[in-house]
């Protein structure tokens, strides 16, 4: 498996090597599958026990509200076909909200993706989870709810939150910015001897500059600055 001089795995095609990218614009010639993506070459038994670690490094602030994003890495013994999830990130979300509730009327697994409205102020947005407490009445705990424009902000303590299905509920403490993931770095280890990257980002949105690397050096006893010699 080739490292360049950063640790970074990286496959060889020809005389080049190639990054780990999926759907290129313009398809160069080390292009290695017809839907123009890259794919990385582990070699025969594809990673050793030890396994592989994937960095995901965002770089820039989406842009869009109601903006998503799913990164999975894919194997296949094959490398133009019959590639399979073998590494799923948590699907990042972007402008999000923490609140903090006390329910009025139990919160069910229903209202999660519902939208939460809230009265006076008008706020709207989406459900993505909600603490355990508040499936009881009187609760306190946790929402976190993907704003769907600029003024939703949840800004306004006292105000009354429903979702559109069941749970309704008191916002007692406004809403804080959660801030999205700027690293997240996962390990996996496959028997395949291909992997490529599949990133999914919703209609129109935009995450600017997203660098997803891969690299197993670090497990590699030659590598590990932590090793003693005696």
């Amino acid at each position: 498996m080739p490292y360049d001089a950063d640790l970074v795995l990286r496959g060889q095609y020809s005389s080049a090597y190639v990054d780990l990218v999926t759907g290129d614009t313009a398809p160069t010639t080390e292009t290695v599958e017809a839907g123009g993506n890259v794919v990385v070459d582990l070699g025969a038994g594809g990673a050793d026990m030890r396994g592989l670690d994937c960095v995901v490094i965002l770089h820039d602030t989406p842009t869009t509200y109601q903006d998503t994003c799913d990164i999975v890495i894919q194997d296949s013994h094959h490398v133009a076909a019959g590639y399979q999830a073998v590494l799923t990130f948590p699907r990042l979300y972007c402008y999000m909200r923490e609140l903090i509730v006390t329910a009025t009327t139990a919160f069910v697994a229903g209202d999660i993706g519902q939208v939460l409205t809230a009265t006076i102020s008008l706020d709207t947005g989406v459900i993505r989870e909600f603490s355990r407490e508040l499936l009881t009445v009187g609760g306190i705990g946790k929402m976190w709810v993907e704003m769907q424009d600029a003024a939703d902000t949840y800004a306004t303590s006292g105000v009354t939150l429903s979702s559109a299905v069941t749970g309704v509920g008191t916002l007692t403490v406004v809403g804080r910015v959660i801030q999205t993931p700027l690293i997240m770095v996962r390990r996996f280890s496959t028997p395949k001897r291909y992997i490529r990257c599949s990133i999914t980002v919703s209609a129109t949105g935009n995450w600017g500059d997203v660098d997803i690397l891969v690299t197993g050096a670090q497990h590699s006893h030659k590598d590990n600055l932590y090793r003693s010699h005696v």
